[in-house]
């Protein structure tokens, strides 16, 4: 693996771990939605899952990972128009790891996929 594509997997994992810390934090002390736990169970779970294959590096589980960002993206907009300022800091936070695990686990998975060839 090329030194740029070791640097996009860690990019990946460290944006991939980063928006769960986030959605503790935001859903879990702040609780902009005053919904309870329940809301924040929902979101963990989806990050959670895939998380020991992020971890290790597999491909396929980038593949879908890249399509599971994507509700946190649109969540992430969605939230950007709340009335609380923390709140929106959090969802523009939200918007960027999104942005940011997408672009370098497409690079990672072009890339890594060159490699096998």
């Amino acid at each position: 693996m090329t030194t740029k594509t070791l640097i996009s997997l860690r990019l990946a994992k460290l944006a991939w771990l980063a928006l769960i810390v986030l959605t503790l934090i935001w859903d879990g002390y702040f609780s902009p939605l005053n919904t309870g736990r329940w809301l924040l169970v929902i979101k963990l779970l989806p990050l959670c899952l895939p998380l020991r294959g992020i971890l290790q590096g597999k491909r396929y589980t980038y593949q879908y990972s890249s399509m599971l960002i994507l509700a946190y993206f649109c969540e992430g907009i969605m939230r950007l128009f709340d009335i609380h300022v923390i709140s929106r800091l959090f969802a523009a936070t939200e918007i960027m790891l999104c942005l940011v695990f997408f672009a370098t686990c497409l690079y990672y998975i072009k890339h890594s996929k060159q490699h096998i060839n």
